[in-house]
């Protein structure tokens, strides 16, 4: 990470997370008192969910193109076995095949909804905040991609 926030990502369950911080010429050390727990029934749920062709999820676009994206209305994320789309309305706004280029991680940036967030980096000139409906949502989203890419040798 390099940003004054993280978020731990469904990677880092059963890891002990330590954090370098240098400021002002000293090293600052800090580590999680223990591993990071699993979340109960999320791998059980993307299971689920990768027998489906298509999962949509419900989020509200927070950034586009690192600016601020000051709409709240839902947009749907269409996680799929080949590609992801995100749409608004019968609009496609982005899509994309799973390649080693598509960047696709948690983001905190504070407020209420800090671990539901995710960071999506389509295509080199395209990437967006996503905030889901919950922590849960937004990890099933991570692992279902993570998943389906590495099905498809990305």
């Amino acid at each position: 990470a390099s940003k004054s926030v993280y978020a731990p990502e469904p990677f880092d369950v059963g890891r002990i997370l330590q954090v370098e911080i240098i400021y002002d010429g000293q090293l600052i050390v800090l580590t999680t008192a223990g591993a990071i727990d699993p979340a109960a029934g999320l791998g059980n749920y993307v299971e689920a969910l990768v027998r489906k062709h298509d999962v949509e999820f419900n989020v509200v676009v927070s950034q586009m193109n690192g600016a601020d994206h000051p709409s709240e209305s839902i947009h749907v994320l269409h996680v799929g076995k080949m590609r992801m789309k995100l749409c608004k309305g019968k609009t496609t706004i982005v899509k994309e095949y799973y390649s080693s280029s598509m960047q696709l991680c948690g983001v905190r940036g504070g407020g209420n909804a800090a671990a539901q967030a995710l960071f999506w980096q389509a295509k080199k000139e395209f990437s967006v905040v996503l905030a889901f409906e919950s922590e849960r949502e937004r990890n099933a989203a991570i692992m279902l991609a993570r998943r389906f890419a590495f099905d498809c040798n990305v």
